[in-house]
């Protein structure tokens, strides 16, 4: 198994101011999206769902629902940090939280996801500088200060042929939120280490199902594992890069998308890239 342990530069010196933006307009460069000023830590989590099932508000949310998405670490940095203003006098409330319209890159990749399964979650950019995140009712969000953040400072990823793939693992992964119901009541005892390995393994499924190379994304994925977060529960390296490869393999071999269980993920011993070699 690729592990990405090796790579994350966790010691090492802060990163020159120039450096910094340098990342930053890297990547919101390839998103097609607006500057990075927000910092989020975080990597990409479910949400529980605090407001009616796709119903959107009357009134703007509170701000306990604005930070239900972060723990309390990344609130704090979420709260420090400017909102992004793009769009600012076309908020609308989806799903209990303020949000303006997505990107096109971000409105097709979703779509394309939405066109595997026949499922019709809606994305959207949060006004809140927060990391992806999925919501009860089917609304997906994303910042694109925060977004760049953790693409170009936390996973250190500037390689334009990995970046687009790894945007579509990571909206793969809230759309399997959505298409999986865990903010149904009958998914309530589910551990929620769980369901994100779930959203993992469909992550992998989806994109070998749409024809998105993998290739190289393993040591990316194993970086947003929970030895590289703070108080996260999605899962060690280890674990998210096998149950996202397992979905790869159920998808190629033409298995059912939950045929095998995340808890076994890990005898998985072929990367994506060398699906060639699979029995």
């Amino acid at each position: 198994m690729e592990r990405g342990a090796k790579n994350m530069p966790t010691g090492k010196p802060a990163l020159k101011a120039s450096r910094v933006a340098a990342l930053a307009v890297l990547a919101l460069t390839v998103i097609a999206t607006t500057p990075a000023r927000a910092r989020a830590d975080d990597d990409w989590e479910a949400v529980p769902d605090s407001s009616s099932a796709g119903t959107a508000a009357p009134a703007p949310a509170s701000a306990a629902a604005l930070n239900r998405s972060v723990h309390s670490s990344h609130r704090r940095a979420a709260s420090s940090a400017p909102a992004n203003a793009a769009g600012a006098s076309n908020v609308t409330i989806a799903c209990g939280e303020r949000a303006v319209a997505p990107s096109p890159k971000i409105k097709r990749i979703v779509s394309e996801i939405n066109g595997a399964w026949g499922s019709n979650v809606r994305v959207y950019q949060s006004v809140a500088p927060e990391g992806p995140h999925a919501i009860g009712g089917g609304c997906i969000f994303y910042n694109p200060a925060a977004l760049a953040m953790l693409l170009g400072l936390r996973l250190n990823l500037n390689d334009p042929n990995v970046l687009t793939p790894m945007l579509y693992a990571i909206f793969a992964h809230e759309v399997g939120h959505e298409v999986h119901q865990d903010f149904a009541a009958s998914r309530t005892a589910v551990p929620n280490q769980i369901k994100e390995l779930e959203a993992d393994r469909f992550a992998g499924y989806t994109m070998q199902k749409l024809d998105v190379p993998a290739t190289g994304l393993a040591p990316y994925w194993s970086m947003t594992g929970d030895e590289f977060g703070i108080g996260a529960s999605h899962g060690t390296s280890e674990q998210r890069v096998a149950a996202f490869k397992e979905g790869w393999h159920e998808a190629e071999w033409n298995r059912a998308e939950n045929s095998m269980s995340v808890t076994s993920a890990t005898q998985e011993s072929i990367a994506p890239e060398d699906s060639s070699a699979a029995p």
